[in-house]
């Protein structure tokens, strides 16, 4: 009978001791799930499955040329528009794919519309927008900014055989025609322009181009990325870089184009600052160049 009841015991502990591992190894995987859920939140590249590869999530337009565009296949180290059967590639991309190694994560693209890219930010959809965006002081107010991966300057694009393509100064394009594209650094600059007839600001930048090859328009505000591009794809239109002086007035810190990610999000910026350090400047200008090259065509 003692036997029995030892046997019994003995059982009885052998069963409480599996409940207890099994319920302590749910316990590790339900913590595990909410704190990759927490980080995600949190603006940090989130990790996927252990043993798995990180997964770091940026939303861009991608189509956005020479900063982003999409294609239908892979080439040229194009990557795959989460949710799609399409592509992205550009100078962003690039860049991403950059930051995204040095992390040991794999780049997710997030296909979303200009402006809705903070709001993905902000909610924890995506990690970081690497979208071709400058830092404004408004941006700042909801926004945390890597270090610059790309120094711009402001432009505009005129018709090659318009009034306005001999212009040397901000002065000459008196009177002009003009937009750029909603919520961007670019829209407000065309207040500078002595009785300009401001237009509405559009969606992106391909209705910006074809507004103005089209005619709706006689220019467009941009940077410098984005009127070598036009240039490129549209033999009919002409970026003018003016002088110092001669151009635009603008701050610095608006010239960089910089990661975004959620305010507080330091530990994220801190990832994407060491990765950018390792891309020099003479890298930076032969990407943006090679971007140019093999932009699609119209």
């Amino acid at each position: 009978m003692k036997i029995m009841q030892k046997f019994r015991m003995l059982t009885a502990a052998v069963l409480a001791l599996s409940c207890a591992v099994l319920v302590s190894l749910s316990g590790c995987s339900s913590s595990s799930g909410a704190a990759a859920s927490t980080a995600a939140s949190a603006g940090s590249a989130a990790a996927s499955a252990a043993g798995t590869k990180k997964v770091f999530r940026i939303a861009l337009e991608c189509a956005y040329a020479p900063y982003n565009w999409t294609q239908t296949d892979d080439s040229n180290g194009a990557v795959p528009i989460h949710g799609t059967d399409t592509f992205a590639n550009g100078y962003d991309i690039q860049i991403g794919k950059k930051i995204a190694d040095s992390m040991g994560a794999e780049l997710e693209v997030h296909k979303t519309e200009w402006t809705a890219i903070p709001t993905a930010i902000t909610s924890g959809v995506v990690d970081a927008g690497i979208c071709g965006m400058t830092v404004t002081a408004e941006r700042k107010k909801t926004l945390l900014f890597s270090d610059p991966y790309y120094d711009s300057s402001f432009v505009v694009v005129v018709k090659r055989d318009g009034k306005y393509a001999n212009a040397a100064s901000i002065a000459d394009l008196k009177g002009v025609n003009c937009t750029s594209q909603q919520s961007t650094a670019w829209y407000p600059l065309l207040s500078q322009i002595p009785d300009a007839k401001i237009q509405p600001a559009l969606a992106d930048v391909p209705t910006m181009m074809v507004a103005l090859n089209s005619g709706k328009c006689e220019l467009l505000s941009c940077d410098k990325p984005t009127g070598l591009s036009a240039e490129h794809a549209y033999s009919g239109l002409k970026m003018i870089e003016f002088a110092d002086g001669k151009g635009f007035r603008t701050d610095a810190e608006s010239t960089h184009v910089c990661a975004a990610l959620k305010l507080g999000d330091t530990g994220l910026k801190d990832q994407i600052d060491k990765a950018l350090k390792t891309v020099s400047e003479d890298d930076r200008s032969k990407l943006m160049e090679w971007s140019i090259q093999h932009q699609p065509s119209v």
